[in-house]
């Protein structure tokens, strides 16, 4: 047996080596040479999916990088936004799909609900699409302790903040990288959100502080991957020439991972969110709170909505009165908030709805209607007919046709289209619940016999 041990450690010393030799491989450290080098991870994540970052992700690609994207599921496929498509190509080439919420809210904003449901149906949604999400990021970088157990909830391994490493352009004070792991892994923090004034000495700069303190993690916040076409794009010469000098880094024992392969942990199983509370009419119909509470300011086209709080009311204290000054096309309005069922009404397939609101307005206007869908995104679905300017106070109703298949939201509002002036006040909506015999015949064209016989 004593003759055999000299065998028996050397066989333990190879395989030591070679599991030591695998390690820096799959580390990406390039030799034993560089063994005592500290080591730093850097990670590119690029928030929302926009178009733009195809541009970034074939960059990426080209120095054999892979990028984690954040992306809003509800903005998929509109416009100035990645396909789905385009999804499943990043995913192809080995880019990694993250979670960003459904709708961009604001997390500490909205009830701890409504957060789950936000969080829980865009990855619900990136699973159904045949992706694996297992990481997150909190929209504008906002989170507390409920958002953080909301992300966890849903079933994320990791959730990424926002300007909480020091660079050059803010947070001075902070640690200049991530520990791998991280000490809080639903509270990964990255870098502030890269902006055009960012330039490649700025980037090689984090980079180089990380290295210098020991090593860690640093994960890159971008947007856009375009020369000037948004406040939190970057240029694709600059991200191409900070990706050709990364890639040189790792003789420093500096390599470039996502998200994923930094936290680990597999993939959880889908969590369903909670349903919204169900409640009679619309949250501050007569705008009565302040902001008002429930509401959202929306506009499309070449305009310039400028929205004011008057005491000027139908009934209460307060209205909102919308005017536009220069206009060239699109519309303005006043509409209940587009979320998963805090403040928007819930609404049901088939089912017909009586909108109202009070109005004083210089030009003619009409109820625009939305709809949010089974996956919580939200489509445009009808305008009603047109209601006369009115110097006094008038009332707008009008009854939409049956919801389509899917429906599960409303929200309506009155717009203006022009020039002018709009005062509105005191909303109403009734549902009209079709019976399912109804419903089905409903559905039944005008020439079929099955329908005449309903």
């Amino acid at each position: 047996m004593d003759g055999a041990r000299p065998a028996c450690k050397r066989l333990c010393r190879a395989v030591v080596c070679v599991c030591a030799t695998l390690l820096a491989v799959l580390l990406g450290v390039p030799g034993s040479a560089n063994a005592q080098t500290p080591r730093t991870v850097v990670t590119f994540t690029l928030d929302d999916g926009s178009v733009s970052q195809i541009s970034g992700a074939r960059i990426l690609s080209k120095y054999g990088m892979r990028g984690t994207f954040y992306v809003v599921s509800g903005s998929i496929g509109a416009r100035s936004y990645l396909s789905l498509d385009d999804l499943r190509a990043l995913a192809a080439a080995g880019h990694e799909i993250g979670g960003h919420t459904v709708n961009h809210p604001d997390i500490i904003a909205v009830s701890p609900d409504e957060a789950r449901r936000e969080i829980c149906q865009d990855r619900a949604n990136l699973v159904h699409w045949g992706f694996r999400p297992t990481s997150f990021a909190y929209p504008f970088g906002s989170f507390n302790r409920e958002a953080e157990q909301a992300a966890q909830d849903c079933g994320y391994n990791s959730s990424r903040v926002t300007g909480s490493i020091r660079t050059g352009h803010g947070c001075s004070n902070c640690a200049p990288a991530e520990s791998v792991p991280p000490l809080n892994p639903q509270m990964v923090r990255g870098t502030g959100m890269i902006d055009p004034e960012w330039t490649l000495e700025d980037l090689q700069q984090v980079v180089l502080r990380a290295e210098a303190s020991g090593g860690g993690w640093v994960p890159l916040v971008l947007h856009q991957t375009c020369d000037f076409c948004g406040p939190l794009s970057i240029s694709p010469v600059v991200l191409d020439q900070f990706a050709s000098w990364l890639a040189q880094r790792q003789a420093n024992g500096t390599v470039v991972r996502t998200v994923d392969q930094v936290i680990g942990g597999g993939f959880r199983a889908l969590v369903s969110p909670p349903a919204p509370a169900p409640r009679d009419g619309l949250v501050n119909a007569s705008l009565e709170e302040p902001g008002p509470r429930g509401w959202v300011q929306s506009s499309w086209g070449q305009n310039n909505p400028q929205w004011t709080m008057v005491g000027d009311a139908h009934s209460g204290r307060w209205a909102q009165r919308l005017d536009i000054t220069e206009y060239t096309s699109g519309d303005a309005k006043l509409m209940q908030q587009l979320d998963m069922g805090e403040a928007a009404p819930a609404a049901h397939a088939n089912n017909t709805y009586d909108l109202s609101a009070w109005y004083k307005s210089t030009a003619p206007t009409q109820l625009a209607v939305y709809r949010r869908d089974e996956t919580g995104v939200w489509r445009y679905w009808i305008t009603s007919p047109w209601f006369g300017a009115s110097a006094d106070w008038a009332s707008a109703k009008w009854t939409t046709p049956s919801a389509p298949e899917g429906t599960t939201g409303l929200s309506f509002g009155l717009t203006l289209a022009g020039r002018g002036s709009l005062t509105t006040d005191d909303y109403g909506l009734h549902e009209h619940v079709i019976p399912k015999g109804e419903a089905f015949c409903a559905r039944l064209p005008w020439i079929s016999l099955l329908r005449w016989l309903c």
